[in-house]
């Protein structure tokens, strides 16, 4: 594999990156409503789940 295609390294940063992001979605306290906040929260936490199971297909090889 060369440089220029994801590695589980790889896999492992953006999911790393995106639990920050959802953090920092739980903690901003100015969205427009509640249910506008969880929605953002549960779209990063899917992209998450998405991720992980990428990784498990790149460490069945």
């Amino acid at each position: 594999m060369d440089d220029k295609e994801l590695n589980v390294s790889d896999l492992e940063f953006i999911i790393e990156s995106l639990r920050y992001t959802k953090m920092a979605f739980e903690d901003y306290e100015k969205y427009p409503s509640y249910e506008y906040k969880q929605k953002r929260v549960k779209e990063a936490q899917d992209v998450i789940d998405k991720v992980i199971r990428l990784k498990k297909t790149f460490s069945e090889f």
